[in-house]
Order: C-alpha cells, then sequence, then structure tokens
C-alpha cells in the first residue's frame, strides 16, 4: 500500500462543520433581505401617500380656480360730491361660479394714448358668496372718453377682465 492513499488516523476531516455555517449565512442573508424589504415597502408606501396627497391639493386648487367665476354687473363713474372729494368709479361684480370668492385687487389701467397707467386698489375680506354681489369704489382721475381696462383678482389667484369708456 502506497503512503498517499492511506488515510491518517490522526488528522480531523477538514470540512466537519461547513453544513451548519451555510444554513447560519443563509438564514442571516434572508433576515437582513426580509428587513430591508420591510423597510422599502414602508418608505414606499410613505412617499406614495405624500405624493398622493400633494396632487390632491393641487387638482383641487386648479378645480376651485375652475369653478371660481365673476360677471361685471355695472362700473359707473361719479364726480366729486358727498364725502369723495376726487373723481371715483364704482365697479359691481356678480358671483355666479359654484364657489365663494374674495376679491383682492382691482387694477384700472388707462388704455388711452401711448402712456398706460395702471393704478392698483387692494381689499380686504371682499368676500362673495354665491349668486351674490359687490360693489368697490376706487378713487381714480378719470376724464371723458378713457378707455380703461379693469381687472379683479381673487384670493386664488384668477383674474377677470372688462373695458370700459368713460363717458
Amino acid at each position: 500500500m502506497s503512503l498517499k492513499t492511506m488515510p491518517c488516523r490522526h488528522s480531523k476531516p477538514r470540512f466537519k462543520h461547513r453544513g451548519i455555517a451555510n444554513v447560519v449565512t443563509h438564514a442571516i442573508i434572508l433576515t437582513s433581505v426580509s428587513i430591508m424589504g420591510v423597510m422599502m415597502l414602508g418608505w414606499s408606501q410613505s412617499s406614495i401617500a405624500i405624493q398622493q396627497n400633494e396632487m390632491n391639493e393641487v387638482y383641487n386648487t386648479q378645480m376651485n380656480k375652475i369653478n371660481e367665476s365673476i360677471l361685471f354687473e355695472n362700473i359707473w363713474f361719479a364726480p366729486p360730491g358727498g364725502i369723495m372729494i376726487d373723481n371715483h368709479l364704482n365697479v359691481t361684480i356678480a358671483n355666479i361660479g359654484i364657489l365663494g370668492l374674495n376679491v383682492t385687487t382691482i387694477q384700472v389701467t388707462n388704455t388711452t394714448g401711448t402712456n398706460n397707467t395702471a393704478f392698483n386698489y387692494a381689499y380686504q375680506n371682499q368676500g362673495i358668496i354665491t349668486g351674490d354681489s359687490l360693489s368697490l369704489n376706487a378713487t381714480y382721475a378719470w376724464q371723458s372718453d378713457d378707455e380703461l381696462s379693469v381687472r379683479v383678482f381673487t384670493d386664488r389667484g384668477n383674474q377677470f377682465l372688462t373695458q370700459v369708456v368713460v363717458p
């Protein structure tokens, strides 16, 4: 018998615990993958919920803007008198939309000639419920035959425009 093929009685087998090591390694890997999967699922759910809320808010805001509508009922010009010292104009608008609205600014622009001058008149708490109307005064030095653009701004950022000629 040759020495090379004879097993040595005193040597230990080299891979005695290899089967247990594989099981432990696989268990650790599966556990870590499961934990990472649960964490990713939780993160994605919260991220999707945040994005969904943002999309709902943008949609509702835009729909509210679309549903906001006003009608210029009357624009009249008054000379000085009574409590008014200067010329002024009165803008009467009606809310014909399906939502209440708040008027924030009226802009009057004189479009006569080459010098287009615009004056902004700010208003606070000028809410109009659906089907109601509102009259707002603005001191403006108008002259006969002036062509004016009257623009009404709302709290939601809408603009409504009409044009009028001073009698």
